[in-house]
């Protein structure tokens, strides 16, 4: 059996959220490009919700932040599962140890 990373968040997505999901990353990278600033922090948990990998702590928080930025204008369709994910990140967020 493959060792599973010690800091991957077991955080599934279904099918809508995983697209709610990509939808707020991508708007987190546009804002941040917008600001004059490095996308590259969004992009790696984006490349790896496309892949279908699970997400470490670092990405859960920055898909988090993402999503609770992107809700306030998102589409009606996307609302519901996206406060729905929304709480699973936050759940995960602040379950997981902080390093020192």
């Amino acid at each position: 059996m493959p060792s599973r990373r010690s800091d991957a968040i077991d955080l599934t997505l279904s099918r809508e959220e995983a697209w709610v999901a990509h939808a707020a990353l991508l708007d987190a990278c546009e804002r941040v490009v917008d600001a004059g600033g490095d996308a590259a922090p969004y992009r790696r948990p984006l490349a790896r919700i496309e892949r279908g990998d699970e997400l470490d702590a670092e990405a859960t928080a920055l898909l988090r932040d993402a999503l609770v930025d992107y809700l306030g204008d998102a589409p009606v369709r996307d609302r519901a599962p996206g406060r729905a994910l929304l709480r699973r990140t936050d759940d995960a967020v602040e379950s997981t140890p902080r390093r020192a």
